[in-house]
């Protein structure tokens, strides 16, 4: 199994882009995240739905005492104001600087390794240092499936 059959093409996060933008492409292209590349064209992080949404939504208390709050805990909620808020803010602000990319050439089991390594479900794919896409855990498992 190549990497380069698994790879998901996806657009790119820049500076000044808004979060908006950067759901969409996500979502497009069915990744959980897009490489943020700075003005000179390279990789610099990571803009993620699940970072964006942990940071602007979730308050760090509801996340360390996760497991103890109710299924029906209602007494914080997002409201549909701070959604278009938040849905026009520069994504800039939302960027995870470490990020874990791979070449062209590197197998699909480094990648899984790398993965696991890291906790982590998709990495980036360049080629030549290019960007070339994504490769997630999904990709991996759909790939494998279609060689069954």
């Amino acid at each position: 199994m190549k990497i380069e059959n698994i790879i998901i093409p996806t657009g790119t996060a820049r500076p000044g882009m808004k979060v908006r933008e950067g759901f969409r492409e996500c979502l497009r292209c069915g990744v959980p995240g897009i490489p943020f590349v700075n003005e000179t064209g390279q990789v610099a992080g990571i803009f993620s739905i699940r970072e964006t949404l942990r940071r602007a939504c979730i308050p760090e208390i509801m996340v360390n005492y996760a497991d103890l709050l109710g299924d029906t805990t209602s007494c914080v909620e997002i409201p549909e104001q701070h959604v278009r808020q938040l849905l026009e803010l520069a994504l800039d602000g939302f960027v995870r600087e470490e990020h874990v990319d791979v070449s062209l050439d590197t197998t699909v089991v480094k990648a899984v390794a790398l993965m696991e390594k890291h906790s982590l479900n998709y990495l980036f794919v360049h080629d030549d240092g290019k960007y070339v896409g994504v490769v997630t855990i999904w990709s991996i498992a759909r790939r494998m499936l279609e060689l069954y």
